[in-house]
């Protein structure tokens, strides 16, 4: 073959260059989760939380000044149902959330958050570009695994005994092992979503190295998870796993049946008259579950307090941490039992993201949510398999994970995470849209 001829072959098989606007949008992503993992301000009042969550806004509004030059969305005349029904149900959430702020007791802290919160969701349609096909997408998967994976040798570190190079006048959770990230739970928390897009790759992989790396993400997410003793973590990433392995070996029911105990348990827990014919019933009490819920009763009880109190359109965006205290107080006189926490510490969130998005943006942002995450998750799981392909199993692994640490803890409110899940969301949502299983 001559050389020209050669290399017009290859021209025509080498896939065409990205646009600069999809590679800057790579970049600022990955510098969000990158910050979001690691930046620290030793001389800001909140050192760990205020950097990490500047980095992130930075980047979301950087990468989607970016799209909007060049956004690489599918053609909407070609989305999937699943894909439509998304797609509307984030376009109401936010202009629900815009309603709860007007409507808001509090005007001074739901405008701030409302802003903020908008900034977040932009990640949805920045995941959803064109920017993560290929090596875009691999790029960014591959920051969030050293970001956390750094963050859970660190942390074993310190369980082992080794100190941050920096002194930390106030811990963020029951222990020193909060890394970079300042709180151990939060650290547990990367490290289930990490583990879960391990063992999609582990189970999905062609490629023996690539299984080998899996394997290793899922045994450094477990030796976090159990050197921090963090449960809902341990769940999240378990709950996860049987997921994607179903997924992963056509047994659907399975997933679906995981997702459908998962609802009933939340249902029976947050419905009183379910509530008093189950959990009410076992002999455990209100210390017994107040220890096992680490004294989270007092912020569960206040939020739904918060939401039957306010139920078209709560207190407002970022309202929570500021109403909570009165809602608890009047939850323990209407039922004669306490709900504070031993060392007198109070909850600046619900510890439960559902029931805190009810509390400040009312039942029916709430149930816009949730249809947003089913359909998702439905579509993910009924997706048509690629050969070879393990982006799916991650994407799913990542969500269900956060789906369910969202019950008893509060990943969106943890500039990592929530800009993981976010990215993911979009991300998925492409995928759905172009090419869901009939």
């Amino acid at each position: 073959m001559k050389p020209s001829a050669k290399s017009a072959a290859q021209q025509h098989v080498l896939p065409p260059p990205l646009p600069r606007a999809h590679g800057v949008v790579v970049w600022a992503s990955a510098a969000a989760i990158a910050g979001a993992a690691w930046l620290v301000d030793p001389f800001a009042e909140a050192a760990f939380d205020a950097p990490k969550r500047g980095a992130v806004l930075a980047g979301a509004a950087v990468a989607a000044l970016a799209l909007a030059r060049n956004a690489g969305m599918p053609d909407w005349r070609r989305w999937s149902r699943s894909a439509w029904i998304v797609a509307a149900s984030l376009a109401l959430l936010a202009l629900w959330l815009l309603v709860a702020t007007l409507a808001s007791p509090h005007p001074d802290l739901a405008w701030p958050a409302l802003r903020r919160t908008c900034l977040f969701l932009l990640l949805i349609p920045i995941g959803a570009s064109r920017a993560f096909d290929g090596r875009g997408g691999r790029l960014v998967f591959g920051i969030f695994a050293l970001a956390t994976a750094t963050n859970a040798l660190i942390s074993l570190l310190q369980f082992a005994g080794l100190p941050l190079p920096f002194e930390v006048t106030q811990i963020g959770g029951r222990f020193k092992t909060g890394a970079l990230l300042g709180n151990e739970g939060y650290v547990a928390l990367a490290c289930a979503m990490l583990g879960a897009a391990g063992v999609a790759i582990a189970v999905g992989s062609g490629r023996r190295s690539a299984r080998v790396l899996g394997a290793l993400l899922l045994v450094v997410a477990i030796a976090a998870i159990a050197a921090n003793r963090q449960a809902t973590s341990a769940a999240a990433l378990l709950a996860a796993s049987v997921v994607v392995v179903a997924v992963r070996w056509r047994a659907r029911r399975v997933a679906t049946a995981v997702f459908a105990l998962l609802a009933l348990v939340a249902t029976s827990a947050a419905v009183p008259p379910l509530r008093a014919l189950t959990w009410a019933q076992a002999p455990l009490g209100v210390e017994g579950y107040q220890q096992l819920t680490t004294y989270r009763l007092g912020a569960w009880a206040a939020a739904l307090d918060m939401a039957a109190t306010r139920p078209w359109t709560g207190y407002g965006p970022g309202s929570f941490g500021a109403e909570q205290q009165a809602p608890r107080v009047a939850v323990e006189i209407a039922t004669r039992a306490r709900f504070v926490h031993p060392l007198g510490a109070t909850f600046v969130y619900a510890h439960e993201d559902y029931l805190q998005l009810a509390a400040e943006a009312g039942w029916p942002a709430l149930l816009l949510a949730l249809t947003g995450l089913v359909a998702t998750l439905h579509g993910l799981v009924r997706l048509a398999p690629a050969p070879g392909d393990t982006e799916r199993g991650v994407l799913l692994g990542v969500l269900t994970t956060g789906a369910v640490a969202a019950l008893a803890w509060f990943p969106m409110q943890i500039p990592l995470t929530a800009a993981v899940l976010l990215l993911a969301a979009g991300r998925a949502w492409r995928l759905i849209a172009t090419r869901e299983a009939p």
